[in-house]
């Protein structure tokens, strides 16, 4: 199933850019899986995460987005074989990110803004998480979306919280 997650990624976008109003998007797809808007500021990288589907950078503004994606069936076997200790549902899926941002999160941990939504017609729960980070504050703005056979995991962050603002 084809996702769409521009409105997503506007709103993503707008709590962490400072001169979002200004700034031009790009379309970009991954595999027939989702695409999604971009600002064309934002380089595509490979160096983030090794198991993102698709990530984009500025490193003069320090501004990062990651996509991650994973089947449902896989979730639900972790669950099944007591590898998480949660549900097989969204808000499990929820719960096991906010524990391991916890878990790499050295102090002043915080979860807030958290809202339930629907975003393309599915179902989605959509937070921020801030605290400090290999000795730097961190700003995450973060989503989960479910769709019929899998989770995405949406994030953009910055280590400059004095300039995310926060909604």
């Amino acid at each position: 199933m084809k996702k769409i997650i521009y409105l997503l990624f506007l709103v993503l976008l707008s709590s962490c850019n400072e001169n979002s109003k200004n700034e031009k998007y790009e379309k970009k797809s991954v595999e027939n899986k989702f695409s999604l808007l971009i600002p064309e500021s934002l380089g595509l990288t490979n160096k983030l995460n090794s198991i993102a589907s698709i990530q984009f950078e500025n490193t003069n503004q320090d501004f990062y987005i990651m996509v991650l994606d994973e089947s449902k069936d896989t979730f639900t076997k972790a669950v099944n074989n007591k590898i998480y200790n949660t549900t097989t549902d969204l808000d499990g899926y929820y719960k096991v990110i906010v524990n391991h941002f916890k878990e790499i999160t050295s102090k002043d941990f915080k979860v807030y803004n958290i809202q339930k939504k629907k975003i393309n017609h599915s179902n989605a729960i959509v937070f921020s998480m801030s605290g400090i980070n290999d000795g730097y504050p961190a700003f995450y703005r973060y989503a989960v979306i479910e769709s019929n056979k899998r989770y995405y995991q949406i994030m953009s962050w910055t280590n400059n919280i004095a300039r995310a603002e926060i909604y």
